[in-house]
Order: structure tokens, then sequence, then C-alpha cells
């Protein structure tokens, strides 16, 4: 392992424990706007009433995502590298 290497675990366990530090002191209200009347107003309603497109819409970026990085990270073959 080179310094950078040892650098980078030090550098993502500091921000790992960071995270963790922040979620066990913060509460998170996730669901306390939601529980109010003003969600029935305008587009808010068809968001909550149709949330499986939210959904499935966050997949399908996921999934592009996924094989964007996959496309990136390839390991090129011999043949390609000397064309």
């Amino acid at each position: 392992m080179d310094k950078i290497e040892v650098a980078g675990i030090i550098i993502s366990l500091i921000a790992i424990l960071a995270t963790l530090i922040l979620i066990s002191q913060t509460s998170f209200p996730a669901f306390t706007y939601a529980t109010g009347n003003w969600i029935k107003i305008g587009t808010a309603n068809f968001i909550w009433n149709y949330r499986f497109l939210d959904l499935v819409a966050q997949a399908i970026v996921l999934f592009g995502a996924a094989v964007g990085c996959l496309a990136i990270l390839r390991e090129e073959k011999e043949e390609e590298k000397h064309a």
C-alpha cells in the first residue's frame, strides 16, 4: 500500500465516523411535513397519489448511473489498446 491509499482509507474512516456521529445526534423529521393538509394543493397531490412513478424514475436513474460507472471503469483488452 502506498501513501495515497493509506490517506484515502483514513479520510474515508473519518468521513464515516463523522456521518455516524451526525446521524446519532441529530433527529431527522422525515415525515413531519407530510402530515399537513398542504399536500392536497396543486401538483403535490399528484406526486403523492402516483408515488410509484417517482420510484420507477429513481430506479432508472440509479441503473443508468451504475451502467455509466461500469462503462467508465471497465478494463481495456490488449487489442483495443493498440488500435
